[in-house]
């Protein structure tokens, strides 16, 4: 029961993300391309795309896919 409640809210974050005009298009490009890599696991692809966007190698606009700068 829990597990779907999280589910629910993973999905949510990732649709604000995709869906959200101030979110930049690297972003959502990103994002969907973690979600093609895990389909039918889309909380093992928002943790990857998360991880991806705190890499020191990220630039200055990938710091934070779903917050503001931080």
């Amino acid at each position: 029961m829990q597990e779907e409640g999280l589910r629910r809210q993973i999905m949510g974050v990732i649709s604000h993300v995709l869906t959200d005009e101030g979110t930049d298009l690297d972003v959502r490009m990103a994002l969907l391309r973690h979600l093609g890599e895990n389909p039918g696991s889309p909380e093992r692809a928002l943790l990857a795309h998360l991880r991806d966007s705190r890499r020191p190698s990220a630039g200055p606009d990938q710091g934070s896919a779903v917050a503001g700068p931080v």
